[in-house]
């Protein structure tokens, strides 16, 4: 379908119908019906006008209902249906008779089920929309999560905007990374669940949030995609200006099958995605938890000039397992310069401790003084280009609670001010972390991960996005 800007009216309507909104308590709906919809769009306080569409009812939690929506005494922005699959249909012609275009099709039982008559169905509603010139979203879909419009089908959920936007064929996904997101420090521009993608599919979202203001990262949770030529054209293109992550799901058997009955996707070979990640700079996660974790990652840490980590932790077997972890990733930790040794041996006792890459230094848990003393000597050095704080926090958690929060303060202050232009990263092995401590290492440009290996994985898919970025150039 050819880019129409009169798609921006859907994110930011000023009047939506619900078509299938039922007169009864919202609780005996499926879990997510027409009235829902409506009672969570008013508890959100969208400002819009919403009109509720049942033939039977006059009257819909204090809104006049309307019978049709040719009844509806204004343009619609956005219309939102939630009638049983059957009677899409004949709600899409109303919709073109009505003069609305964009649809959200919340309902489902169409090719999903595998049925012949889903299939039909679906196959019917493609073919009044493509003829009607609608942009529908679906079906089988939770549509639109637009913070700074209140536009919301969930009622449970911040509404934390930002400039993270997601595409995702599952609505859970979509429930997920709006509770994930503020927990990591951003909220969201826009979030689009598309479900089986009949007519609107996923490029169609990307040309919209590439030249979305609001947006500066963009995530995709994919199961298939109809044009993939299209998609990796796009997503080679918006790569450059705005970072895309990708979690491509049903890549094996067992995957592919769930895939095909949760949205009728058919995804591709694993070597056919291998491919594409590799042509378009994409950077692959594989769970929505990652996914969080790397748009943190890119939303607050500055990329480091190259490879080479600096670890700093607690305990002789952590360290050495903490050098196989950083291996694993495809980070380097090289040796420490003669003279960054010789600095660290004057005030830190070999004994139970080291000061070989990674360093175990139990000191700097229990006396984050000397925290910054070590901080100044491995940042200057010309072997290292990034430090991971790895389980320190946690360590000083358990130890004694303001320790964390002074430690904390001091990554803080020495990134603040140091002249090297080095990053730092925290890892804090699982450790609770309170919500102000982190956005105070967030709002300093440190990013807190739960584990050394997440830390590790998000540096080596930054690097790549910057060299991806140089090659491009």
């Amino acid at each position: 379908m050819p880019w129409d800007s009169t798609f921006e009216v859907a994110f930011h309507p000023r009047s939506v119908a619900i078509v299938g909104v039922s007169r009864g308590p919202a609780r005996r709906e499926p879990p997510f019906g027409g009235l829902t919809t409506l009672c969570n769009l008013q508890h959100y306080g969208f400002e819009g006008r919403i009109y509720p569409v049942n033939p039977e009812a006059e009257q819909i939690c204090g809104l006049k209902a309307y019978p049709n929506l040719k009844a509806v005494p204004e343009p619609l922005d956005l219309v939102i249906v939630a009638v049983p699959a059957a009677t899409v249909p004949s709600v899409l012609e109303d919709c073109i008779a009505a003069g609305a275009r964009n649809i959200h099709v919340m309902t489902s039982a169409f090719s999903e089920t595998r049925f012949d008559k889903g299939k039909h169905l679906e196959a019917r509603i493609r073919e009044i929309a493509i003829r009607g010139g609608l942009r529908l979203i679906g079906p089988n879909c939770m549509g639109l999560q637009v913070p700074n419009a209140k536009m919301v089908t969930f009622n449970d959920i911040p509404l934390k905007h930002g400039p993270v936007a997601f595409i995702s064929q599952s609505g859970g996904h979509v429930h997920a990374y709006l509770l994930l997101g503020p927990a990591h420090g951003f909220g969201f521009s826009k979030l689009i669940s598309y479900g089986n993608g009949l007519v609107m599919d996923s490029p169609d979202f990307l040309e919209y949030l590439a030249q979305d203001p609001d947006t500066r990262i963009i995530c995709l949770y994919l199961e298939g995609v109809r044009d993939g030529a299209r998609l990796a054209r796009l997503v080679k293109e918006i790569n450059q200006t705005k970072p895309v992550i990708v979690w491509k799901a049903g890549l094996t058997g067992a995957g592919a099958q769930a895939a095909l009955s949760h949205t009728g996707s058919i995804g591709g070979t694993r070597e056919v995605w291998d491919a594409f990640f590799k042509q378009t700079g994409a950077i692959r996660v594989n769970s929505i938890e990652e996914m969080a974790t790397m748009a943190m990652t890119l939303l607050y840490l500055q990329p480091p000039r190259g490879q080479r980590v600096a670890l700093l932790g607690v305990g002789g077997g952590n360290s050495v397992a903490s050098g196989d972890t950083c291996a694993e990733a495809g980070l380097e930790a090289p040796a420490l310069a003669p003279e960054s040794r010789s600095k660290l041996l004057g005030f830190i006792s070999i004994v139970n401790q080291s000061v070989t890459n990674p360093l175990d230094i139990p000191l700097i848990a229990s006396k984050p003084k000397h925290l910054q003393r070590v901080l100044e000597i491995v940042a200057a050095d010309p072997n290292v280009d990034t430090i991971i704080i790895n389980q320190l926090l946690g360590v000083a958690s358990r130890e004694r609670s303001p320790s964390m929060t002074e430690g904390a303060e001091v990554a803080c202050r020495f990134i603040e001010e140091s002249p090297y232009q080095k990053p730092i990263l925290v890892a804090t092995a699982g450790a609770s972390i309170s919500p102000q401590l982190q956005q105070r290492l967030l709002s300093a440009g440190i990013p807190v991960y739960s584990s050394l290996s997440g830390a590790c994985r998000a540096l080596y898919c930054l690097l790549r996005h910057k060299r991806f970025l140089e090659e491009q150039a």
